[in-house]
C-alpha cells in the first residue's frame, strides 16, 4: 500500500480510537459469568455494530 492510499486514512484515527474505547467501556460493563457464552457474543457483537456501523477500515 502507497503512503498516498494511506493519508487519508489517517485523519480518521483519532475517531476510531474514540469509538475502540468507547466498545472497550461498554464491553467492559457485561459480566460474562451473568450471560451464557452465546449471549455474551451476541451483546458484543450488537455493541460492535451499533459502535462502528458505517466505518470503513
Amino acid at each position: 500500500m502507497e503512503i498516498q492510499q494511506l493519508e487519508p486514512r489517517l485523519e480518521n484515527i483519532p475517531d476510531e480510537y474514540e469509538k475502540a474505547q468507547k466498545f472497550k467501556e461498554y464491553v467492559q460493563g457485561i459480566f460474562i459469568e451473568n450471560n451464557s457464552q452465546e449471549e455474551f457474543k451476541r451483546r458484543v457483537d450488537a455493541i460492535f455494530n451499533e459502535t462502528f456501523k458505517g466505518t470503513r477500515l
